[in-house]
């Protein structure tokens, strides 16, 4: 229960992301993690092979030395979005966003027909010592985590401008798996990966779908109150008497940007974000220093898989019955909640009738 850039009123007016200007002729960031970003974004536009220099013994997936292209695909001051291609499977997107606490690595996982692998977005935090073995700079950064029992695992990646991209896995120090680019020779742009339209594009979604977007569209910019009208009597998330506000933060083309307050408790964004195949729903959860919430507690989620209808669509999980819905009646009610089976679990519904002051940007976004 605890989910685009531009801030337009306005319908839905997708925008792509624009090349990062760290390199030409731009004030150069001034901390080791917008640095990161810029170092990656240097080679924004451009693909480049690698190979599996560490892979456990019978891996599956990387085993076999297969060819690995990377693309820096599109890129932002606040975000890199780097597609992974192994060969002819193109289900894999590293995603590194920039926020008020630091950096975060995600992993978007896709099948074939662009709806999201059960296993998606997960990842973690830039981490530093004793966590990290090195502390975070311009050239690498390391996101792990203490797992139980003590192990220290998660991901590594370095980036030398114009010479190396080091991507991989740690356990405890020592590389699990390890990939390198060489980014000395630039090779042919691979295809675009599952479920992403080409860069700049914004893709055509069913009829239906597109009208929901648009009526959630119509209230960007404006802030509600809500109430919670149905949980579970074994419920200890809320109270019942909170004072809910959803916030139609930002929209973009491509995705919209809806902020849940709980009170002072600012650490829920919902995001939709639309794929050639219809609408993601994720979940981004923060805590008050900009930090993701750990584990499982942030960035789930599910995908639409019917066309649903112009005032209601429902994001399922990887085949469940289970997941979340969306209502909206334009300049009258917005409903989000959890469903079981096409059941409401949990609903909140708000009063889109009479807007309220806009409350603070979430925990770890930037103030409008």
């Amino acid at each position: 229960m605890r989910g685009i850039l531009s801030r337009s009123r306005a319908p839905l007016l997708f925008l792509p992301l624009l090349p990062f200007l760290g390199s030409c002729g731009v004030d150069e960031p001034q901390d080791v993690h917008s640095a990161f970003l810029a170092n990656l974004a240097r080679h924004c536009g451009q693909a480049f092979q690698g190979r599996v220099v560490h892979a456990p013994p019978g891996d599956f997936y990387f085993g076999d030395d297969p060819v690995l292209t990377m693309h820096v695909r599109e890129c932002s001051p606040d975000e890199v979005r780097i597609p992974l291609h192994m060969e002819g499977d193109h289900s894999r997107t590293w995603i590194f966003t920039r926020t008020a606490g630091g950096l975060d690595l995600r992993h978007d996982h896709r099948h074939y027909d662009g709806t999201p692998e059960a296993v998606t977005f997960y990842g973690s935090f830039v981490s530093e010592p004793p966590v990290a073995l090195e502390a975070p700079s311009p050239q690498r950064h390391e996101f792990k985590d203490v797992q139980e029992g003590g192990m220290v695992s998660g991901w590594v990646v370095e980036i030398i401008p114009g010479e190396r991209y080091t991507y991989g896995t740690q356990r405890d120090g020592e590389w699990r798996h390890r990939f390198d680019f060489d980014l000395t020779t630039p090779v042919d742009l691979p295809p675009d990966p599952w479920g992403h339209p080409p860069v700049g594009e914004v893709p055509v979604l069913h009829p239906l779908q597109e009208a929901f977007l648009a009526n959630l569209a119509l209230h960007c910019g404006q802030a509600y109150h809500g109430v919670i009208t149905q949980r579970p009597e074994t419920d200890t998330l809320f109270r019942g008497d909170e004072i809910l506000t959803v916030d139609f933060r930002r929209c973009e083309s491509n995705r919209l940007e809806i902020p849940f307050h709980v009170e002072e408790n600012r650490s829920r964004t919902w995001l939709l974000t639309r794929t050639t195949v219809g609408i993601d729903l994720r979940h981004d959860h923060r805590h008050p220093d900009g930090t993701p919430e750990s584990g499982t507690s942030t960035w789930y989620g599910g995908h639409t898989v019917a066309e649903g209808s112009s005032d209601r669509q429902e994001f399922l999980r990887t085949g469940a019955r289970t997941g979340w819905a969306i209502e909206v009646v334009p300049h009258e009610r917005y409903t989000y909640g959890t469903i079981n089976d096409g059941e409401w679990v949990y609903r909140l519904d708000f009063d889109l009738t009479t807007p309220v002051e806009r409350p603070p940007a979430p925990w770890g976004h930037e103030e409008d």
